[in-house]
This record gives C-alpha cells, sequence and structure tokens, in this order.
C-alpha cells in the first residue's frame, strides 16, 4: 500500500514536470499550433463577431492559437463606460470580459510564451494565464502617468522576450521606457531631462509617443519610432539607449507605422486637417532603407477620406489600411476596396491574421450599437 501511493506521488511529480517543461522550459517557449486557421469569416461580407456596444480599439491573436483572441475597448468620458479587456478562445464565437478599467491602447501576446500577455489600460498589467487574470506591474513606470499621461504602446524583442518596451504618451510630452524582467520594473531610455544638446537625438524622445516601436525581427537591437510632433522618424542600434533621427520634415506627423512585408520600407499613416476641420492632406507614407527616400500614396480616389489604422498584410505581400468610409487592402502595388456588407460604426483597428482580416469598430450612433469587431476572409 505504502509502495502504491509512494508511485502515485511520483506519477503525480512527473505529470507536472511535463506539463510544466512546456511553460518554464530553458528556452522559455511553447508549443505552436500556428498552422491553425479560424474557419468563421467568409469572402465576400464582413462577419461580426459580437461586442456590438463596445469600442474595439486594439485586437492581437495568440501566435500559437488563432483561436485565442483578444480585444481591447476605448473608454467613453461623455457616458462614464470603461474601457475593458475581452477574450475569446472560440474565434470570436463568444466572449469573457477579463479587465474593466481605463482605455486599453494595446495588448502585446509574448512570441515565445503567449501564456503571457501585457496590456496598457492606462498603466501597464500584465497576464500570466493568457489573459483570464491581470495584475498591474507599473513599477517604475508610477512616477510618469497622470491624468494627461498613460502608456500608449508595448513592444516585446522577438528574441529575448524579457526585454518589453513601451512608450507613454498625453497632452504633448512622453518618454520611452524598458524592462529586462518582463515587466516587474521599468526604467526610462537614458536622457529625460536633458534635451537641450544639439547633438542628443534622445531628445526627440520628449514628445507624445503614441508607438508603435517597430522591432527588427532579424536583429532586435535595432528599434524605430516615430514622435508625435511634425514628421519624425529615430533609429536605434542600441535597443533603445540611444537615438539617430533619420527624418525630420515639416509635415504632419506619422502615425501607426508598421514594416513593410518584406521589411524594406516602413509604412505610415499621416493626415493634416484645415481650419474647417477638413482633411487637408493624407494618405499612406513610406519611408524606403535602402535609399532614404520618401513617398505619400494616396489610398484611395476619395481625397475626403481619412485613414485610420493600418497593418502589415502578409499573407498578400501587402498591406491593409481603415479610413473613415471602407478599408483597403494593397496587393501587387494596387489598392482595392473590400465591398459587401457595409460597417456602419467607425473602423478603428486592424489586424492581419493568415488570411483573415480583423477590424475593431468604434460606435457612432447615439444607442453604441454599432461597434465591436469583424472578421472577413481575403479572397
Amino acid at each position: 500500500m505504502i509502495l502504491a501511493h509512494e508511485n502515485s506521488f511520483l506519477l503525480i511529480i512527473l505529470l507536472i514536470f511535463i506539463n510544466g517543461c512546456s511553460l518554464f522550459s530553458k528556452n522559455d517557449t511553447t508549443t505552436c499550433q500556428s498552422d491553425f486557421v479560424c474557419t468563421n469569416a467568409i469572402s465576400d461580407e464582413w462577419t461580426h463577431l459580437g461586442l456590438g456596444e463596445e469600442a474595439v480599439q486594439t485586437i492581437a491573436i495568440n501566435p500559437c492559437n488563432s483561436a485565442h483572441i483578444l480585444a481591447g475597448t476605448a473608454q467613453s468620458f461623455s457616458s462614464g463606460i470603461q474601457g475593458k479587456i475581452f477574450r475569446s478562445i472560440d474565434c470570436g464565437e463568444s466572449w469573457d470580459q477579463v479587465w474593466e478599467g481605463g482605455s486599453v491602447s494595446d495588448l502585446a501576446f509574448d512570441p515565445k510564451n503567449p501564456n503571457i500577455v501585457y496590456a496598457s489600460p492606462h498603466g501597464m498589467i500584465r497576464s500570466m494565464d493568457g489573459g483570464k487574470n491581470w495584475s498591474i506591474i507599473d513599477n517604475g513606470l508610477e512616477p510618469h502617468l497622470s491624468f494627461t499621461q498613460r502608456v500608449a504602446s508595448i513592444a516585446i524583442d522577438p528574441k529575448d522576450t524579457r526585454r518589453v518596451y513601451a512608450t507613454t504618451g498625453g497632452f504633448g510630452a512622453g518618454w520611452l521606457f524598458y524592462s529586462d524582467n518582463r515587466g516587474n520594473t521599468w526604467h526610462p531610455i537614458p536622457g529625460r531631462g536633458d534635451f537641450q544638446r544639439d547633438e542628443d537625438d534622445n531628445r526627440y524622445l520628449n514628445n507624445d509617443l503614441p508607438g508603435p516601436i517597430l522591432i527588427d525581427p532579424a536583429n532586435p537591437d535595432v528599434l524605430y519610432i516615430s514622435p508625435l510632433d511634425i514628421r519624425l522618424l529615430l533609429k536605434s542600434k542600441d535597443r533603445g539607449m540611444s537615438w539617430n533621427l533619420l527624418l525630420k520634415e515639416d509635415a504632419p506627423a506619422l502615425r501607426h507605422i508598421t514594416f513593410s512585408h518584406d521589411h524594406a520600407s516602413i509604412y505610415s499613416l499621416v493626415r493634416r486637417f484645415d481650419s474647417l476641420g477638413g482633411l487637408f492632406e493624407g494618405g499612406l507614407f513610406e519611408y524606403n532603407f535602402q535609399n532614404g527616400q520618401t513617398q505619400l500614396h494616396p489610398v484611395s480616389y476619395d481625397s475626403d477620406e481619412k485613414p485610420q489604422a493600418l497593418d502589415v498584410f502578409s499573407a498578400i505581400g501587402g498591406l491593409v489600411v481603415a479610413t473613415d468610409n471602407g478599408i483597403y487592402y494593397s496587393e501587387n502595388g494596387e489598392w482595392h476596396v473590400y465591398t459587401g456588407e457595409i460597417i456602419s460604426g467607425y473602423p478603428n483597428a486592424l489586424k492581419a491574421h493568415h488570411n483573415l482580416i480583423y477590424s475593431g469598430i468604434m460606435p457612432n450612433n447615439e444607442f453604441r450599437s454599432n461597434g465591436g469587431i469583424y472578421v472577413r476572409l481575403h479572397k
């Protein structure tokens, strides 16, 4: 009898060890089933996945399980509605609310261990169980947060995922922070408070930093960021410790920067309004790494359309852009609009994943009934 109990105990320990290896292995990685694709989307119209009363402004998909989706929503000051995080493990067929508070501007899965997830409802929060439960991780960030200053975007080093970056932004000021222990403690990039040295391009970080931070996947020491001021693009070769100015133009600021699918260029949305609120300049901005040249591409033939969100669409080697009048994709150098059922809300977020496009929508009617999240299968 004693031997049987001992064998049972050893079996339990063995099972814990085997199951734990995927979460706490030497390389801190999990086994991915990245080829799985959700099948609840069709190619000729947008499928509504729910959350219709919510203003979805960021979407994240587990890199190892496409059925596992997180959606972050915006706060509404006028109605008193708090931002939330919703979690789905069935391709968006059903959702559980897992966080409430603030206005969730970004969500990021750890690419090696997607049980770890980061979010920015105001400061920083982290989940260690795939988004079920969350805890605040503001140690080092808290003195730099206020009613007008918040965490705007998150980036994770793809090779050393202990290294996490966070930008702050607000009314005209911000900074860049980093953590080497998955957000347990945060440190400002050197140079904060010393912005007068003309030879030090770190001073440009003292602007609103809406993000995102781009990390070169081939060399994660190399970062790119665009402060929200005039048109600025900065590059770092030492994990953000020092920055060099790549581009400075007296023109509308860059928003939602992203790499092209081949990492040959950086693309961004630009828009500038006249004194009456009309669109004066807008489109898709390109910075080419090879020659340093820039170009502004029109997204559509309607000059009144305002670009709102952008993502790289690797499955077709192009981009997808949301405007206030529609969602467009580029393929073989040409732009096309997705037709079919019209999304009546305000496209506010995009996520391309395999051959699917997810769009987060902000309600634009008095009943807050036409928001939520939509998905579409690319033809």
